[in-house]
């Protein structure tokens, strides 16, 4: 078998160059009359920053012995952590999606070699409960419901693309009853329960929290019937503020977040924001400032939630009305794109690898919806943070000028990341360091 060493060899770095640099200047030359040569230029700028490192980071995290990804370097190396699915699916969510070799249509799980995604689907597989939720030795079932919807997610998109059924039905798929599941919460027991439970919430300052909420349980809400999705569409309409199109008074990073986690659930929910023209402008607004970036969803987050205004604007019927934005996203492109690459930089790791939080925040993650996936005093990449400070943005931003994303890696680059995970071993844990008093 061959060696780590065997596989990176400056000759076979130097030949993945050469092919990915030829293959981005093609791709972006195709670019130049749909978004003008100033705003390619960034964009090659701005994709100086993704190189071979960081997918030798991402082979370095996948666990051949369980068949699944760690959250970071620091979860690999220490007692205490295992593979997780959420790392796991998003994790090839990259890989196929940036080394462009996920066919139009396809779950990325059917888009990589069958040695690797027969493991993945046998390791998500086993993880399911009774109740139909998937659950980790490392964390239990006293989990947070945003951390057990985000797995029910992830997990199904492991195992049902492959032709697989899960080992039992999962939540919200089966015929729906008039009794509830006893896994449902007890705010959607019924419609008054739901709409009481709705008026407890403090959206007015609390929107970024609560939209994540519904956000990681919107499928819930969808399995309960048409009842309850108008109860939730006619509260949010209601509390929506028309001047800014958010659901709190001031435009900032945090309730533009919170449009962007509401305004992604709403065209699963048949449903359209009530203000999307006054939504693409703090969301803009919010890209654009010049407060200090603490995590990399902040700057993530207000392009999905330019790219959830114009979605409302077209599903609403009005698809003039959206090409004129994006006809003017597309004329400050140069500086948008710009402004995004620095926002980027900003959580870079010295390893090709991106941090959710930036350097300058002084904060490390260590924790994933309520449970701790690694260590917390190690900056570092994880796979989240990297998704989301890289694909996520940069996704959004393109759909946003009307183009698809330009992937950062060539089928040439998965061959070299497939053969790094071919030759993993399993690596042999540290206990995690005492803490000084």
């Amino acid at each position: 078998m061959y060696t780590r060493k065997d596989i990176i060899t400056e000759q076979r770095l130097d030949s993945l160059r050469r092919i990915r640099n030829e293959k981005r200047r093609q791709r972006f030359d195709r670019l130049i009359p749909l978004m003008g040569e100033a705003a390619v230029a960034e964009v090659e700028e701005l994709y100086r920053m993704f190189d071979e490192r960081m997918l030798i980071w991402y082979a370095g995290l996948w666990e051949p012995d369980i068949g699944g990804f760690y959250f970071s370097n620091s979860a690999r190396d220490h007692e205490g952590f295992l593979p997780d699915l959420e790392s796991t699916n998003q994790a090839i969510g990259f890989i196929t999606t940036q080394c462009d070799i996920l066919p139009e249509g396809a779950m990325p799980i059917t888009a990589i070699p069958s040695r690797f995604a027969e493991k993945i689907c046998a390791f998500a597989y086993e993880k399911q409960d009774e109740d139909g939720y998937f659950y980790h030795p490392q964390w239990g079932k006293s989990i947070p419901a945003t951390r057990r919807g985000r797995d029910l997610m992830a997990a199904w998109r492991l195992i049902e693309p492959l032709g697989k059924e899960c080992r039992y039905l999962r939540p919200g798929k089966g015929p729906k009853t008039s009794a509830p599941a006893p896994t449902v919460p007890e705010y959607l027991h019924s419609t008054e329960a739901f709409a009481s439970w709705l008026d407890g919430q403090n959206i007015e300052t609390r929107s970024y929290q609560f939209g994540h909420y519904i956000n990681s349980t919107c499928g819930q809400i969808i399995a309960r019937g048409e009842e309850y999705v108008r109860v939730l569409v006619d509260w949010l309409n209601a509390h929506q503020v028309p001047e800014n199109g958010l659901w709190e008074p001031t435009v900032n990073y945090n309730s533009v977040s919170g449009l962007m986690k509401l305004g992604m659930c709403y065209p699963d929910l048949k449903a359209t924001l009530p203000y999307p023209e006054k939504s693409f402008e703090s969301a803009r607004a919010a890209l654009l400032s010049d407060e200090p970036v603490t995590f990399s969803c902040e700057f993530y987050n207000a392009w999905a939630a330019m790219q959830a205004s114009l979605r409302s604007m077209e599903l609403s019927g009005n698809d003039a009305l959206a090409e004129k934005y994006r006809e003017r996203l597309r004329k400050e492109a140069p500086r948008m794109i710009r402004t995004t690459g620095e926002k980027i930089a900003a959580c870079a790791v010295d390893d090709g690898s991106f941090a959710y939080f930036t350097a300058s925040s002084g904060k490390v993650c260590h924790t994933s919806q309520g449970v701790t996936v690694a260590r917390d005093d190690v900056r570092e990449g994880d796979i989240n943070g990297n998704g989301c400070s890289t694909k996520a943005p940069l996704t959004h931003m393109f759909n946003a000028f009307g183009v698809s994303m330009p992937p950062m890696f060539t089928p040439e680059d998965a061959e070299l990341l497939f053969e790094l995970m071919d030759a993993r071993v399993a690596v042999e844990k540290q206990p995690l360091p005492k803490k000084s008093n």
